[in-house]
């Protein structure tokens, strides 16, 4: 006999919905759709003419962001012109080190990109996303938060957190003016708890880049990257925008998490047919290239830290 919970949930609207069927039309696909272009390059004189089948004079924003800036003109010609499953089956190996992987990417279109990562099992794809992650040890993120944005009980609960092993936390607010507070309070909890664990407030990006500068916070996740020219334009933004924003935050040694999900176009309603993996090359491209070159030189043009912001909270 069913518990009368678990009726009452089944009956619910959300538990209604079945499984959505691929339509490439509407880019509800994930990846390999017939929409998505075939990978090509053409360099000249130093400078991309064509890209993905698309010529220079046809690029929207986001081809002219990546032809710019977003591609390794060095490596580009030796990885073009690998195979597809070679180059797969180096993403998943043991014998291939990450660092020859994130150096011949840096030259791939997203197209190609695509392609490639298309050929990969679910079981691959973990993996290879295993492979390509920077960080040395994986950890766990805790979201501590109130309604009543009470300061006090942020600080015990994020001290909490700490001290049970989350190494990421997250902290967000039901009134905007509060965020500083609560910033505050979750990066004093977390120090007292363990040290070393990062913080963030999640907000609208303006007052999340704030906190950031100020060094309320080291962690921002509110960075929304979208990957067509017209999803662009309804959220009156550019991929130089977020370059400068991710810049911005590198800068400060913060680290950084595109938000939006690989189905936001179709959701959107500007898909343009491509498979999702082919329109998140606007987020493999336009954050992590520009952010690593920002922070290379951060260490040393970095200005010292005002006296009102030093202390944990800077630190």
């Amino acid at each position: 006999m069913t518990v009368g919970r678990f009726r009452f949930m089944d009956q619910q609207r959300v538990n209604l919905d079945g499984f959505a069927v691929e339509d490439a039309s509407l880019g509800l696909v994930a990846f390999d759709s017939p929409n998505d272009p075939v990978p090509s390059l053409v360099v000249r004189d130093g400078r991309v003419v064509e890209m993905d089948g698309r010529a220079e004079g046809d690029f929207d924003a986001v081809d002219e962001f990546i032809a710019r800036h977003g591609l390794d003109l060095v490596v580009a010609d030796e990885v073009m012109a690998l195979d597809d499953t070679a180059f797969a089956r180096m993403v998943v190996s043991p014998d291939v080190p990450r660092s020859e992987v994130v150096r011949l990417t840096a030259g791939m279109t997203p197209a190609k990109l695509a392609r490639v990562l298309a050929t990969l099992r679910p079981a691959e794809l973990v993996m290879a996303m295993t492979k390509a992650r920077a960080r040395r040890t994986p950890s766990n993120q805790a979201h501590v938060t109130n309604r009543s944005d009470d300061p006090l009980l942020l600080a015990a609960d994020a001290a909490t957190a700490a001290a049970f092993g989350f190494r990421e936390i997250e902290t967000t607010v039901p009134v905007l003016g509060d965020a500083p507070s609560n910033a505050i309070a979750v990066s004093v909890g977390a120090a007292v708890g363990s040290p070393g664990v990062l913080v963030q407030c999640s907000v609208e990006e303006a007052l999340e880049l704030e906190m950031g500068m100020r060094g309320l916070v080291s962690y921002a996740e509110t960075v929304s990257l979208y990957g067509t020219e017209q999803i662009f334009v309804d959220g009156d933004d550019t991929p130089w925008s977020k370059a400068f924003l991710t810049s911005a935050y590198a800068s400060r040694g913060i680290k950084m998490r595109v938000t939006s999900g690989g189905g936001a176009e179709a959701l959107m309603g500007g898909a343009e047919g491509c498979s999702m993996f082919y329109s998140r090359r606007a987020a493999s491209r336009s954050l992590v290239r520009s952010a690593r070159r920002a922070s290379r030189t951060a260490a040393s043009t970095r200005p010292p830290w005002p006296v009102r912001y030093r202390g944990v909270c800077a630190r």
